[in-house]
């Protein structure tokens, strides 16, 4: 019975939302090894920093007093923008925190926050209550209305025949899951 219940948490966690797979996060270093913003607890909304066109690697302004994402968020003595339009992935991106997703928002407003929604962990930022001291909520909010759920979701293969030979009531476990 708990070999039963722990399937189902599973295939709840896997198919309980019909966002696909996340993308590599065009710009993002080598930290994570395939570039994608899904390996830690903060780094995980792909966020366009840079206007990488025609090899310029220049800085987006986000507000009305032209700051950009470092000056926003109070990270200037750490802007990496070289990295991100530099190889081994170039790009105009990077995978940023959440509560510095959440300062853009309050600072900027949803409109004007640059989202890469198939790089970005969705799933995860839409479970997510603060991060770094910050309310997610408004974060939550924008992310939902930048990034809504695909229509689709993936359907359970219910295989009575199946279900006798592995005892699992009808749920046919595909490989990939």
């Amino acid at each position: 019975m708990v070999f039963v219940l722990a399937v189902w948490t599973v295939l709840i966690i896997v198919c309980g939302s019909a966002y696909p797979p996340i993308q590599p996060c065009p710009g993002e270093g080598p930290r994570y090894g395939d570039f994608k913003c899904n390996h830690d607890r903060t780094h995980r909304v792909c966020a366009q920093l840079v206007d990488n066109s025609d090899g310029r690697c220049d800085e987006l302004a986000w507000n009305d007093d032209q700051q950009s994402f470092w000056q926003i968020t109070g990270q200037e003595r750490w802007n990496w923008k070289d990295r991100i339009c530099e190889p081994p992935n170039p790009g105009n991106s990077w995978c940023i925190c959440m509560w510095a997703t959440a300062s853009l928002i309050e600072s900027v407003g949803c409109d004007n926050v640059h989202i890469n929604c198939a790089a970005t962990d969705v799933p995860y930022l839409l479970r997510s209550v603060a991060d770094g001291g910050w309310d997610l909520s408004t974060a939550r909010e924008c992310i939902r209305k930048k990034c809504p759920e695909p229509e689709s979701r993936p359907e359970l293969n219910v295989n009575p025949e199946h279900a006798r030979v592995n005892g699992l009531n009808g749920v046919h476990v595909h490989e990939s899951l």
